[in-house]
């Protein structure tokens, strides 16, 4: 009698200590696990100035080519060649071989710089909408707000979760951003979002993970 209430005294504090036992920290765990993962991915562009005209050229495109001077002689897209140089540095674009474009009537040349996406750009990159995403930070759940009892709905155990969610750029964002000069100010710190999390026989899941 004395070793079966061992026992089952044990197998109690076990079931306690697992990823099963609902808890500001266990869902904390779970929903990191589920948000860490899908990264905060956004239109992402570079400015570039091509006979006179700038156009917004989206990222994710496997080749951007940049050029130098215009038909004057002047030097352009400084901002871009300078933000396709960060994307180098991180190994998302690779920079090939420049290419030298002759201005019909003039005497005037230009370098044009040419980048190749590589697989690790193609990894960040989301395809949502008619737009591609490139993803520049993560979230990370900063602290738990709530939960309700979990009950038990459509055959799984649930509870609805309300948390404050921090947006973290990862640094080479932060100096691509800085680099367009287009005064663009780092989001809020945190959001108040909610999620709903599922028992499974391998502890809570963010049902969003499981979809």
């Amino acid at each position: 009698m004395y070793k079966t209430a061992l026992t089952v005294c044990a197998a109690l504090l076990l079931g306690a200590c697992s990823g099963n036992s609902p808890g500001k920290s266990t869902f904390e765990k779970a929903i990191n696990q589920h948000i860490s993962q899908q990264g905060v991915c956004v239109p992402l562009t570079v400015k570039i100035e091509t006979n006179g005209m700038a156009v917004q050229t989206l990222l994710g495109l496997n080749q951007i080519k940049i050029p130098d001077r215009n038909a004057n002689g002047d030097k352009i897209n400084q901002s871009a060649i300078a933000q396709m140089k960060i994307l180098d540095s991180e190994g998302f674009y690779k920079k090939q071989s420049s290419e030298t474009f002759e201005f019909p009537g003039t005497k005037n040349k230009t370098s044009i710089y040419v980048y190749e996406l590589t697989e690790k750009g193609k990894g960040k990159i989301r395809e949502e909408g008619l737009e591609p995403r490139f993803c520049i930070g993560t979230q990370k759940v900063e602290k738990i707000n709530w939960f309700t009892e979990p009950t038990p709905s459509d055959g799984m155990t649930v509870s609805k979760v309300s948390y404050e969610a921090r947006f973290e750029t990862e640094k080479w964002a932060e100096k691509f951003l800085k680099e367009a000069g287009n005064g663009w100010k780092h989001p809020e710190a945190t959001r108040t979002k909610t999620a709903t999390l599922v028992k499974t026989n391998d502890g809570w899941r963010d049902i969003r993970e499981l979809r």
